[in-house]
């Protein structure tokens, strides 16, 4: 039994560890950082789901900063 408790915790430990991280603040991002890293998704064949949502999250920062005349990704 107790074997099977601390199995249980490790295996809760581990998969509550593996959670996505909080994303980085891209408002305080430069825009060369924001355009090679945007850039970079172009190139990436295969995306993680964590992939994907960081592009979403650059696609959507290189928006909010065209919207504000800040040509940082083109």
């Amino acid at each position: 039994m107790l074997i099977t408790r601390i199995f249980t915790s490790l295996s809760l430990l581990l998969i509550l560890s593996s959670c996505e991280q909080p994303s980085e603040n891209l408002a305080e991002l430069d825009n060369v950082e924001l355009r090679k890293k945007w850039r970079g998704c172009m190139y990436i064949k295969n995306p993680s789901n964590r992939e994907q949502q960081m592009c979403k999250n650059y696609g959507k920062e290189c928006n909010d900063r065209k919207n504000n005349d800040n040509l940082a990704c083109y």
